[in-house]
Formats: C-alpha cells, structure tokens, sequence
C-alpha cells in the first residue's frame, strides 16, 4: 500500500506491504448544519434537552444576564450564535442594558479591541458590554469550596447575573477529557489559583482525553456547575475531521453537552479492532507540526492504538523545535524518563506538562520520530531519531518480524482510535 503522510509544506511516500495494515484510520465526514443562525434560533425555543429559554426566563425573572463565550483560541463562531440567542433574551423582556457578554479567557491573555469585536461581531459589540475575563482580578467572587477543596473564585459580572448563558464547542481535552458544557465556568470564567488547582489534577488516575466518566478533574469542574455557579442554558457546536459544525446542541449545560459528545465521538472516534504493534501517523503538516509543542497532540491521540512495547512512528517537521520556553527548559535539564514524570509531579508547571505526557508515553512504548530536529533533541523528548526514511520498515520488521500490525492514521490530531471493548 502506498501511503501518503503530510510533513511540514511537504509530502511523505510510505510504501507499506498491505499485510501490515490493519486500517487506515479516518474520521467520517458530516453533513453541514445549513443555516448556524436559524438552528441557533429554533434550538432556543426547542433545546436538545432541559426546558426551552423562554420558559427558564420564565421561571427566574432575570433583570441581568451574562453570556459566556470563547476566545479566540477556540474556532466557534461566536458571531453568528450570538444575534439569534440576543434577540430571543430581548423579546423575553431581558434588557440589552442588563445583558453582559463575558470572553471565557480563563488563563489566557485578555484579547485587544479589535480581537473581541471579531468575536462577538461589529453589531453585538456595538451594543452590548462585552467584558474580558481577568482570572486575576480583585473583584472576584468566591463561590464557595468545592468537595475536592479548591476554593471556586469567579468573576463578579457572571457570578452577580441573574441568568447566566454560554455559548461553546465540544472539542477534545488533554485532560478534562472534552471542552464545552462545564469548561465555560470553570475554566473559563474562574480564578487563576482555582484553574491551576483543577489542572494540577491532570496526573490522577482516570484522566484523560475523551474521557469524562471517572474523571476526576472534569468531575470538579461539573461540580463547580452544579452546585455553585449555575448554567442555565448553553449553546454548543459540534464539528467533524473537516471542521465542518455538523450540529448545534442546546438548552440543559450538562444533558445537552453530553449529548455533543455523543455525536463528537459518531465524527472523530476511529473504532479499532485491537492495539498494533506499530502506528505510522503524521501530525497533519503545517502548521499543526510546526513544533512538538503543536505536533504532541496527535501522537498522544495516536497512542490509543498502539500496543505496550510497540512503535509509534511520527512524521512531524518541527521547524521550531520545541516551541515552548518551559517544555524546552525542563527537557535540557535531562532528567530522564522517571526522573521528569517525578519532576512534574512534585513541581506543576504549564508548559512541562508536555514533557511529562512525552515521558509517560516513552515507558510504554518507542517513539520513532522524523523530524528536522536532531539526535540530542530528539533524545531529550524521550524519542529516537529517524535518520532516513529507507531504514524505518527494515527495522520494525526486525524488531516484530516480517508479519508485524500497524495502523495508518494521516491526520493524527483530528482523531481519536478507540478500542471496541
């Protein structure tokens, strides 16, 4: 089988003897949702689950609402769910003066004029207070403790609305498991020593990408929801492989995002049979293997398919290296493979987290990376260096003999292989 493998602007031509393959591993496309606005302004009025707008308006008299929303991190198109959601609060009787837009910025950095108006849209930002998150603000409010003992500070504007609404996007997580749902309050609206304490969790048993149910961390963030700052009604979309919304779901924050994730898994989860010895995929190319930084995501996913002590072999450029300050600090410092796992997780740092994933995923299996970056390099993110394209398929038939398994996965940040149990 002639297999074609993006790296960087460039192509990569694998010739695989169709024995080996087991299955070239896809997402399936969807169908586009047609009109995002009109299925915004029917969903409003007939939600996925929970009572519809009007009759939650109904039953809390709101004279303030908050409407949580990504930043521009996130792809969801914020402008086009945003009008059809405003007009309905306003023919509710919620007044635009008492109506608030906050940007879920969580940790990240507060986005420019220019940058919220291209959010939001010219016409909302027109009209509507619309507020960056600061997680650490003054102003914060403290919630109450959680179960777990993280203290829940949230912002003042949504932790004082009468009626608090979010617009967002089930997408994947490192380690909440899914984005969307919970994530708008708790991240995205919380303080900066609350968000640090829930994500000091990524390390517990039971956490990890698409995984929700005996999560420990996205437990706490539901939580947060539940039983102290409350959602009353989301909107989230839900995109295929291709970035294509192929539906919108909305009403109850965690019934109606459950309900995202089950059609998440119908577009991005890859069904597999059984684990390989051996896993050829590519980050996608550029600009998703411009650094490990970027690229990691796809071999993390791709991890799922590939058996303890087998072969992950990853084409990914990495023209920038690294492409981050502290990922690239820890990994010089040479701790070697425990000693960074122990490093991490007596010592949580953003960045290091990376080479953490890279070292807990080096003990199960081998990491065969060809990349622009050098041997050293290489070798300091727990991975070995393919010098030439020629010598990979000699030496895995030499390390599993002639008949070993493998998967083909092209496009290894957009899908996610999951085991048929």
């Amino acid at each position: 089988m002639k297999t074609v493998l993006k790296w960087g602007k460039e192509d990569i031509f694998l010739s695989i003897p169709d024995k080996n393959i087991l299955a070239v591993l896809e997402p399936s496309g969807g169908e586009p949702v047609a009109d995002l606005a009109a299925e915004v302004a029917r969903l409003v009025k007939h939600p996925t689950a929970g009572p519809s707008l009007e009759e939650t308006v109904g039953a809390n008299k709101p004279k303030t609402a908050a409407i949580i929303v990504n930043d521009m991190t996130r792809s969801t198109p914020t402008a086009e769910m945003l009008p059809p959601l405003l007009e309905e609060l306003e023919r509710l009787g919620v007044p635009s003066s008492g109506i608030s837009i906050v940007v879920a910025t969580g940790t990240h950095r507060p986005m420019n004029d220019d940058e919220t108006r291209q959010t939001v849209g010219d016409a909302v930002f027109a009209k509507y207070r619309v507020e960056n998150h600061d997680c650490d603000s003054p102003d914060l409010v403290d919630m109450g403790t959680l179960s777990t003992g993280n203290r829940l500070m949230i912002n003042k504007t949504v932790a004082e609305s009468d009626l608090r609404l979010a617009i967002g996007e089930v997408l994947l997580h490192y380690y909440a498991g899914f984005a969307g749902g919970r994530k708008s309050i708790l991240p995205g609206v919380a303080g900066r020593e609350t968000v640090m304490t829930n994500h000091r969790m990524m390390t517990a048993p039971g956490v990890g990408i698409g995984v929700v149910d005996g999560n420990v961390l996205s437990g706490e963030m539901v939580e947060a929801v539940e039983k102290f700052c409350p959602l009353h009604f989301i909107l989230n979309c839900v995109s295929d492989s291709s970035k294509h919304i192929v539906r919108v779901v909305g009403g109850h924050w965690y019934d109606a995002w459950r309900e995202g994730i089950a059609t998440f898994r119908k577009f991005n989860f890859a069904p597999i049979s059984k684990k390989a010895d051996v896993v050829f995929l590519s980050a996608g190319g550029f600009p998703k293997d411009i650094n490990m930084y970027q690229a990691h995501k796809a071999l993390y996913m791709a991890s799922r398919a590939v058996r303890p002590g087998g072969t992950l072999v990853f084409f990914a450029e990495l023209a920038e290296g690294y492409g981050h300050k502290v990922f690239e600090e820890w990994a010089k410092r040479r701790l070697g493979i425990d000693g960074a796992i122990a490093a991490f997780e007596a010592d949580f740092r953003f960045g290091a987290h990376k080479l953490y994933y890279l070292a807990r995923l080096a003990k199960e299996c081998t990491i065969l990376l060809y990349s622009r970056s050098g041997r050293e390099d290489s070798e300091l993110m727990f991975c070995e260096k393919a010098e030439s394209l020629a010598d990979i398929l000699p030496s895995l038939a030499e390390k599993y003999g002639e008949d070993f398994t493998s998967y083909v996965i092209p496009q290894g940040g957009i899908v996610l292989p999951m085991e048929d149990v």
